[in-house]
């Protein structure tokens, strides 16, 4: 692949809570409405779906011994154990898409994030901080989907990822969803890259 096609690689983490989710969806009902050419890329993942989650949008939703045999075929550009469950990041798709003129997606944690820079030095990571621990906790708390004990395990995370922050091209801060949203345009859309 060549360099410049991984320039449009977008590699984005955030601690859970930070509004990684929210931001990229914005992104991409962006790019539908301007028809810019942006590729969501989905993982694979053998954690059973949330209530809101579909299959083929949210996660490709597959079997431990489907995804073992993913490994084995050396499908993933990068693969980890994260709280139990195996995710994975399928090369093809991504691939396909930045040799079709697209500017491909990626939501994934720092350690994945990491791990595909090996593969796309030239791609631009982005990590989304959110303004503070305690504004963390109570997005965490407010969205009501955990117990106290996951949202402890979560702020616990949130705090080592964020240190890997630095490693980052690009650090976002989410005091604002707009702002956000505005800076995570200009990096995706408007900002030569090299």
């Amino acid at each position: 692949m060549s360099n410049n096609l991984a320039e449009n690689l977008f590699i984005i983490t955030a601690p859970s809570g930070a509004g990684k989710t929210t931001l990229i969806k914005n992104v991409i009902e962006f790019a539908k409405t301007n028809d810019e050419k942006v590729f969501m890329s989905v993982s694979d993942t053998t954690r059973i779906p949330r209530s809101n989650e579909l299959d083929g949008t949210d996660y490709l939703f597959i079997s431990e011994e489907e995804f073992k045999a993913n490994i084995d075929d050396q499908i993933y550009i990068e693969h980890a154990r994260v709280h139990g469950n195996l995710y994975g990041t399928p090369k093809q798709p991504i691939e396909q898409h930045l040799k079709s003129g697209f500017k491909v997606l990626l939501e994934i944690d720092w350690q994945g994030a990491m791990e595909i820079l090996k593969t796309y030095p030239e791609a631009q990571s982005i990590f989304i901080c959110p303004p503070s621990i305690e504004e963390l906790h109570k997005r965490l708390h407010d969205r009501g989907l955990d117990s106290a004990e996951v949202i402890a395990e979560r702020i616990h995370g949130a705090k080592l990822e964020m240190e890997k922050s630095s490693e980052f091209k690009y650090q976002i801060i989410n005091n604002s969803l707009e702002t956000a949203f505005k800076n995570l345009l200009n990096i995706i859309f408007r900002e030569k890259h090299g």
